[in-house]
């Protein structure tokens, strides 16, 4: 069997520091989707005839249902309901 190498302590110490990083852009991430969730919804109970879809099928976006139309702001599809 293969023998198992540990890191040394400075890529460890790398390592560490990077999921740190990346915990913190996390829950940023976090954050910053719960207040566009939050925006989102507030635009579609005051504007109406507009209603929030699924996802588009590029994956990228939300359909948006307006004006009878299924459109997504990322791609352009467009089909008429």
């Amino acid at each position: 069997m293969g023998r198992r190498i540990r890191p040394d302590s400075a890529r460890r110490r790398q390592l560490h520091r990077r999921l740190r990083d990346l915990e913190a852009d996390l829950e940023e991430c976090s954050r910053h989707l719960v207040q566009l969730e939050n925006t989102l919804r507030h635009i579609v109970r005051t504007t109406d005839d507009v209603t929030i879809g699924g996802p588009c099928r590029c994956g990228q976006s939300l359909l948006i249902l307006s004006n009878q139309s299924l459109y997504c702001p990322q791609c352009s599809y467009r089909r008429t309901v």
